[in-house]
């Protein structure tokens, strides 16, 4: 234990505390406000049917209310992550979910697509930098050695968000309307904010970055570590001379960084490539394959259940043997597993495939923003994560053509989850490549806190 006149290094003191109540609260609140980001953001594909009916238009015409959230996504991407990195992480999610849940009050009283498709947008911009933030908050809050683990497992909160959506979809829907669900989207935001506000700290790395000479520092410090009987005293470096615009671009494309950053975002394109282009599976499971809806629907709780599971569980792999291992290995495996489905289609053997899939899948994507979170610094870090999910979005824009494509060529299930499986076999290649750079992340050991 340290002494008043000893001055521990800050990544130094957090990296040899145990994991106790405080990593906890952050841990439960980031997965939860996670889970409240995939319902809102995804609760117009569930209500379309609902939402077409009542306005009059059809189905396809809803398009232009997806495209608007898309636009407000990509431009949120961009703009909003830099904004926590200069003013602070739960200030700027304070005000993102408070405006998340007065876009959805205000769609209650929509009754045509126009202002319908502006507050989406609103919701689209709001709501598309929240991973990037939440898991910035998690990994720095984390010891070193359990940062992927508690990155990883933030992220699966978006799987209880689509369960959550698939529960208004079996209770909510049919008595209430479309309306009713986008009830729950006001209701869900607004519970938490005084949650964000009194409870949600800042990650001491970021205080450090920002201002060095914050009280708030020390205060924070105590909280982490309430078993410490002395006040504990941090060694905080000074804040660099450059303006804070300068000092971002440096950590994002400066010298031997530039390299890293574009190849993580061809990790980041390759997975949302998939993910994009994999919307039309239950189409081809159904028009393809063949499947009667009873089997699709089996397909689907499959992946969902599977793919939290890789969500919750990849992290741990990552914190003891890295991510060159592990990620590489688990983007190969997805590929592997996805070009199987069409191989087995349709046998029993198939759902084996698309369980294996989803595990590896969507540990996967769980795990990109766990390395761009260990590729940069705190004072930069959400901006590196939401800008890496930004080109991500820009480039899978078109990704939803594939299954017109394949479709109208009428390819057999062994093309099509072949070529499915092309950009998961590219984002680990491309992760292998990157992890093999100098200076990548390294993993670091399990080991007892003082």
């Amino acid at each position: 234990m340290a002494s008043k006149s000893q001055a521990i290094a800050i990544d130094s003191f957090l990296d040899g505390l145990k994991f106790n109540r405080f990593h906890l609260t952050v841990l439960i609140l980031c997965t939860i406000l996670t889970a409240i980001d995939g319902y809102e953001l995804y609760i117009v594909g569930w209500v379309l049917p609902d939402l077409a009916r009542d306005f009059g238009v059809s189905r396809t015409a809803i398009t232009s209310a997806m495209v608007a959230q898309q636009t407000g996504m990509l431009l949120g991407a961009f703009v909003i992550p830099p904004l926590a990195d200069r003013i602070g992480r739960p200030r700027l999610l304070f005000f993102c979910y408070a405006g998340m849940a007065l876009s959805a009050f205000a769609i209650l009283f929509t009754h045509s697509l126009v202002p319908f498709a502006v507050c989406r947008f609103v919701a689209g911009f709001c709501g598309t930098a929240m991973i990037p933030i939440l898991v910035s908050l998690a990994s720095e809050t984390a010891p070193q050695r359990l940062r992927s683990t508690m990155s990883t497992i933030t992220v699966s909160g978006t799987m209880i968000g689509a369960l959550l959506g698939a529960l208004m979809q079996g209770f909510v829907l049919e008595p209430f309307g479309w309306r009713g669900g986008f009830w729950i989207a006001v209701a869900l935001p607004t519970i938490m904010l005084p949650f964000v506000y009194f409870m949600l700290p800042e990650s001491l790395r970021s205080l450090a970055a920002r201002n060095p000479d914050d009280p708030k520092i020390q205060t924070l410090a105590r909280k982490m570590d309430p078993s410490r009987e002395e006040p504990v005293l941090l060694h905080v470096p000074p804040k660099p001379e450059r303006a804070a615009g300068a000092i971002l671009l440096g950590d994002v494309f400066g010298p031997g960084q530039r390299g890293k950053t574009f190849l993580m975002w061809a990790i980041t394109i390759s997975s949302f490539v998939f993910i994009t282009a994999g919307v039309w599976k239950t189409t081809i499971f159904k028009d393809v394959v063949g499947l009667p809806w009873p089997q699709v629907a089996l397909i689907n709780g499959v992946n969902t259940v599977a793919g939290f599971i890789g969500m919750l569980t990849i992290g741990f792999f990552i914190d003891r043997f890295g991510f060159k291992r592990v990620m590489a290995s688990t983007f190969m495996l997805a590929a592997l597993f996805s070009l199987l489905i069409g191989l087995t289609a349709p046998t029993i053997l198939m759902f084996f495939a698309v369980g294996l899939m989803a595990v590896f899948q969507h540990g996967g994507q769980a795990s990109i923003p766990a390395l761009a979170a260990a590729l940069y610094p705190p004072r930069s870090r959400a901006t590196g994560i939401g800008w890496a999910y930004g080109a991500a979005r820009v480039a899978s824009i078109f990704a939803p053509l594939f299954g017109a494509f394949v479709l109208g060529e009428g390819f057999s299930p062994v093309t099509i989850f072949a070529l499915l499986g092309v950009p998961l076999a590219s984002a680990g290649i491309f992760t292998y490549w990157l992890m093999s750079l100098k200076g990548a992340p390294q993993p670091v050991r399990a080991g007892h806190g003082h």
